[in-house]
Formats: C-alpha cells, sequence, structure tokens
C-alpha cells in the first residue's frame, strides 16, 4: 500500500505534524512525503521527494494557481504510483483541486483531504476565497480528514458523508523545541503569545488585559505577522510592559521563551486546532484561550483554562487563574497514536478502494 502525501505548505506547525507523522508511522517504507525544497526531511525514515518552489510568497501563489505548473506536479505523483494519494492541508489553491481531480479521474486511486481550517478564519479576503475552493478541492476529493470533532457537524453541513470523513488529532513533534532547552532558566512572570499576528488571533484584546496587569506580569509576542500600525505603536510605547518579536523565530528561541513563560495566551476570536498547545504542554506552561472552535477541546484536554473571546477582563482572570495550573499530557496526543490514526485511516481507504 503505497502513499504519497502531497505537503504544499511545509513551514511552522503543518513542518511538525508532518514530521510527526512521518517519525512514527508504522509501516515508513510505504510512505513518500512529496515537499517543496525548502523541507528540511533528510532524518525522516520515509522517501522524500522534493520538487522547486520559491521563497516569494507571490511567487508561490503564482505556481499553486498554474494549471501547468500543478501538472508537472501531478506527473511526479503519477511516476510514484501511488495506491492512496494525500493532500495535507492546503486545499484552497487550484492546484489542489486539480490534483483531486486528475488523481480520481486518471490514476482511478483515492484522494484523501485534510482540511485544518473547515471555516475560513475571520478578516482576510484571501482566506474566504481560499475556502471556496477548498470547499470544491473536496468534493473531488474521495475522503476528507479534519482534526477536531468540534466540525464534524459542519462538514455534514457541506454535505460530507459520515463514511467519507475521518477524525485523528493535530499532532506536533515537540522534540523540534525541545530538545533546545537549556538548564537553569528562571520562571518569570511572563505571559506567552506565540504564532503568526493574525487579525483573528485577538490581540487588541491580548494588549488592553496585559495593560491592566501592569507591575504584576510582563508580556512577550512573539511571531511574523503585521500589526495594524497603531496598535504596534501601542506595544512599543510600553517597552516595561511587552517585548516584541515580531519575526520568524528558530526553534531554540522559541525554546527560550517558552522556558521562561509562566503561562501561554491565546485569546483567539475564531479558532479551528493549534500546535500551540503542544508546545506549552511540552514545556509545562499553562494555557488560558478562548472557548472557541477545535482549540477549546485541545485546551480542556491539557487542563487549560477557557475564557469567553473577545472580553479583555475574563482574559485577566483567565491568567491570573493559570498561574500554577498543572497541565497534563493527554494520551491521545501521543504520536505514536496519532501516526497509528493514519496508518488505519489509509488501510480502510485502500480496502475499500480494493473492493470496489
Amino acid at each position: 500500500m503505497r502513499v504519497v502525501v502531497i505537503c504544499p505548505a511545509v513551514r511552522g506547525a503543518m513542518s511538525y505534524h508532518l514530521h510527526a507523522l512521518a517519525r512514527h508511522y508504522p509501516a515508513p517504507e510505504q510512505l513518500t512525503l512529496l515537499v517543496p525544497c525548502q523541507f528540511d526531511g533528510e532524518s525522516l525514515p520515509c522517501a522524500v521527494v522534493k520538487y522547486p518552489l520559491s521563497r516569494g510568497n507571490m511567487s508561490k501563489l503564482v505556481s499553486y494557481f498554474s494549471p501547468l505548473w500543478a501538472r508537472r506536479r501531478f506527473q511526479e505523483i503519477r511516476a510514484l504510483q501511488p495506491d492512496i494519494v494525500h493532500l495535507f492541508n492546503s486545499d484552497g489553491y487550484p492546484s489542489s483541486w486539480l490534483w483531486a481531480r486528475w488523481t480520481r479521474r486518471e490514476l482511478q486511486k483515492p484522494f484523501i483531504v485534510s482540511v485544518h481550517d473547515p471555516e475560513p478564519h475571520p478578516g482576510t479576503l484571501v482566506g474566504a476565497f481560499t475556502h471556496r475552493v477548498g470547499r470544491r478541492t473536496w468534493k473531488q476529493a474521495s475522503h476528507i480528514h479534519i482534526f477536531s470533532e468540534f466540525f464534524v457537524p459542519l462538514m455534514h453541513q457541506f454535505g460530507i458523508e459520515s463514511q467519507r470523513l475521518f477524525l485523528i488529532p493535530l499532532c506536533t513533534d515537540v522534540s523540534n523545541f525541545t530538545r533546545y532547552a537549556q538548564p537553569n532558566i528562571v520562571r518569570e512572570p511572563l505571559a506567552l503569545f506565540f504564532g503568526r499576528l493574525e487579525a483573528y488571533k485577538g490581540i487588541p484584546v491580548l494588549v488592553e488585559a496585559a495593560e491592566q496587569l501592569r507591575g504584576k506580569m510582563r508580556f512577550a509576542i512573539a511571531g511574523p505577522g503585521k500589526l495594524p500600525k497603531r496598535l504596534q505603536r501601542r506595544i512599543e510605547s510600553q517597552p516595561d510592559l511587552f517585548e516584541l518579536h515580531n519575526r520568524f523565530l528558530s526553534e531554540a528561541e522559541v525554546a527560550h521563551l517558552f522556558q521562561r513563560a509562566s503561562v501561554c495566551v491565546m485569546p483567539y476570536v475564531q479558532a479551528t486546532q493549534s500546535s500551540v498547545p503542544w508546545i506549552a504542554a511540552a514545556f509545562g506552561v499553562p494555557v488560558v484561550a478562548t472557548a472557541t472552535g477545535g482549540l477549546a477541546d485541545q485546551v480542556r484536554q491539557m487542563n487549560g483554562v477557557l475564557i469567553p473571546p473577545k472580553d479583555p477582563r475574563a482574559l485577566v482572570q483567565g491568567i491570573l487563574q493559570a498561574f500554577g495550573q498543572v497541565i497534563t499530557m493527554p494520551a491521545e496526543w501521543d504520536p505514536d497514536i496519532v501516526a497509528e490514526g493514519y496508518w488505519t485511516m489509509y488501510q480502510r481507504v485502500y480496502t475499500e478502494g480494493s473492493s470496489r
């Protein structure tokens, strides 16, 4: 049973999930990752096939919107002679829709799509557009994989029948971070926001809550992305309260921040799921997050603190409550169990295809 996993997005959270899958998959000799050339997969036990892709965001979009580029990648898929093709996220690109269509029509093989965001994040026209394309890709796919039970009813509303739907939770290879942990780093009264700075992540709410905790805590905001100019000036004008790391951070830098932090804050306005709770749990850092989407289940499982969205006062109380909270690493987060879930999914899809 040869499985080809196409992984257009290999930076950040999806890369760490992919590493966890590949390192713990029960039959790595049957697994091939088809990834952009930037992917660091030399240490993985499975086969890794890389294709050329520019690092620039605009150049990437040109590629993913080009039928000619998509056809070249499909010829590479065909050459690998897969029994199953699995698109791992990035379902909102036209190339993904073409791969699903060509796999079903020309190869007559099952095509699985992993959907990270069953509903689009607010505040971005690009997200709304890719979600519309993604829904067309789902229709072409034979099966759909989601990461949270929270979105099962929504997928049913979109016309995805239960027999086409698989649920396997998000998984992160935290060793990418924990290997950089240093001894003798003292916990600080520091609340850490880590991740790409996006409109839906509630950073204005975080700033307002932080100003109510002046003198009790400091706040680190770390990750790439663009803040509104007024909000950025507000943060930068208060160096006694905030430290801003507005860039892509190395794993070593992320590890250092989590070792310093006493609380991890996720004041999202809307969420699907996130790899951040995994990293926080690995470093023993309690999480306070809004009760939204699949994120709520993740935080609940690790004994974190849940609050309503868009509520600075609730965030203040949540941060104070989370201080010293004992976190747990749920058994179902075990990478071996998650990777076994993928193997079971592939086995079922393969068996169904063989019986037709």
